[in-house]
C-alpha cells in the first residue's frame, strides 16, 4: 500500500489495494457513484455529468454508527446494570476522540424485533447522536429492559410459590406470553434484518459499523436448530453484499466456548441463593455458547491500514467490570474514525489542504482506496480540506 506526504495543497495517486474485506475496487465511469448531491458536503454540479464535492475532516473525528444487540432474556438483568454503570465512560473516551457517531439497540426478542426494529428513546428517537445533550441517561434507560426484570420477577415468584413444578402451572403459562420476551432469543436473527434493511436509516452511508452483541446464550435459545439467519456465514454473506465496501468491526460479549464456569452462573436464582429449577432438577434458565457470534468476530479481514486483523474481540459477559471491554471497544472505534468516506468512488485524483497542524507542523501520510481516505496514525486532531469530482452521467 502506497503512502504519499501531506504538502499545502496536493494530489493523492492511484486508485491502491483494497483496505477492507472485499476485491479491489476500480473505478469505472458511471458505475456505483452517487447520482445526487450528498447534504453533509459542499457539492457542485457541472454540465458535464460530474459532481464536485468539498468536505473538511479532522483525523480522528471520522463516523461510525454503533448497534448494540442486548438480550433481554430472563438472566440478563445483571449484565444490563453493568453496561449502564460503564456507559458514560464508553461514551467519554468516543467524545474525546470528537467522534460522529450514532447508537442505537435492538434485542435478540425476534417477534418483537420484527415489529420495531430499534429499541425507542425517551426523546422519541431511535438511535443516539454525538450532539444529544442528555445521551448518557437516554442509552441507560434504554439499554435496562423492563421486559427482563419484569420476566425474572415473574419466574422467580412462581418457582418461590410452586416450587419445581411451576412451568406447568396455568398462571404461569397465561402470565408469561404477556410478560416475558418471546422464547426464540437470535442475536444474529436480529442483527441480520436491523442491518440489512438499515431500520429507521440509522446506517450512514459514509460511516463505518461497530456491532456489539451481549448475550449470554446461544444464537438459537434452548437449543433449537439454526436457520440460515442465525448462522455468522450468512451474516457476513449479508453484510458483504449489502455493504460491500463498507469498513465494519463485530465484537462479541457471550460465553466464550469451552468456559464451563461461566456457563455455571448463566442461571437464575431467588433471593435467597436458590436456583430457580424445572421438575427435572436442572435450572429453568440457562445460557449456552456465543459461538456462532464468535465466528464473526475471530473472522479474518484487514484494518484500515491494511493489515491483516480479526474482525473484533470475544468478550467474556462473566467480566465483572465492562470498563475495560468499554474502553478496548472505543479504542477499536476511535482508530477506525482516521478513514474518511467519501461521497462517491473519485473519477480523478482528489485534492487535500492542511487547514491545521499537531506534531510540531510534521505532515501526515495517508493512502486512498476507492471512496476511502486513510490518515496516518498518531495525527489525530489535524485538520483537512479534501475537494473530490466523481462522474455520475447525469447532468
Amino acid at each position: 500500500m502506497r503512502s504519499k506526504w501531506v504538502v499545502v495543497q496536493f494530489s493523492i495517486g492511484a486508485l491502491l489495494g483494497a483496505v477492507i474485506a472485499c476485491s479491489p475496487t476500480r473505478f469505472t465511469p458511471g458505475a456505483s457513484n452517487s447520482t445526487t448531491c450528498d447534504q453533509s458536503n459542499s457539492c457542485v454540479v457541472d454540465a458535464n455529468g460530474f459532481r464536485t464535492y468539498q468536505t473538511d475532516f479532522e483525523i480522528g473525528a471520522g463516523k461510525v454508527d454503533i448497534l448494540f444487540i442486548q438480550d433481554n432474556s430472563a438472566s440478563m438483568s445483571i449484565v444490563q446494570e453493568m453496561l449502564k454503570s460503564r456507559f458514560s465512560g464508553f461514551v467519554q473516551n468516543l467524545d474525546s476522540q470528537k467522534i460522529d457517531y450514532r447508537m442505537a439497540i435492538t434485542t435478540t426478542d425476534l417477534e418483537k424485533v420484527k415489529a420495531q426494529k430499534l429499541i425507542p428513546l425517551s426523546n422519541g428517537k431511535t438511535y443516539l447522536t454525538s450532539s444529544d445533550a442528555d445521551r448518557v441517561l437516554l442509552f441507560q434507560n434504554a439499554i435496562v429492559r423492563n421486559e427482563t426484570l419484569k420476566c425474572e420477577n415473574l419466574i422467580v415468584t412462581m418457582f418461590n410459590t410452586y416450587g419445581p413444578s411451576f412451568q406447568s402451572n396455568g398462571d404461569y403459562v397465561s402470565r408469561y406470553s404477556s410478560t416475558c420476551p418471546s422464547p426464540d432469543n437470535r442475536g444474529l436473527y436480529t442483527g441480520n434484518i436491523v442491518i440489512k434493511e438499515n431500520a429507521d436509516s440509522f446506517i450512514r452511508d459514509d460511516a463505518n459499523l461497530n456491532v456489539i452483541l451481549i448475550s449470554n446464550d446461544e444464537e438459537r435459545q434452548g437449543s433449537k436448530p439454526l436457520e440460515d439467519l442465525d448462522r455468522a456465514e450468512n451474516f457476513m454473506s449479508m453484510m458483504n453484499s449489502s455493504y460491500p465496501t463498507k469498513f465494519w468491526n463485530f465484537n462479541s460479549i457471550v460465553v466464550k466456548e469451552g468456559d464451563q464456569a461461566c456457563l455455571d452462573q448463566q442461571t437464575l436464582k431467588n433471593a435467597q441463593g436458590v436456583t430457580v429449577t424445572n421438575v427435572l432438577g436442572k435450572p429453568s434458565i440457562a445460557g449456552g455458547y456465543g459461538k456462532e457470534a464468535s465466528k464473526i468476530s475471530n473472522s479474518g479481514t484487514t484494518n484500515i491500514d491494511g493489515n491483516a486483523v480479526s474482525r473484533g474481540q470475544v468478550l467474556s459477559i462473566c467480566e465483572t467490570d465492562y470498563s475495560k471491554y468499554f474502553k478496548s471497544i472505543a479504542t477499536q472505534i476511535a482508530d477506525s474514525s482516521r478513514m474518511l468516506n467519501l461521497s462517491c468512488t473519485p473519477s480523478e485524483e482528489p485534492t487535500i489542504t492542511i487547514t491545521s497542524q499537531v506534531n510540531n507542523g510534521i505532515k501526515p501520510s495517508y493512502t486512498w482506496n476507492a471512496d476511502k481516505i486513510t490518515f496516518q496514525k498518531g495525527f489525530e486532531g489535524a485538520s483537512v480540506h479534501v475537494s473530490y469530482r466523481c462522474y455520475t452521467g447525469v447532468k
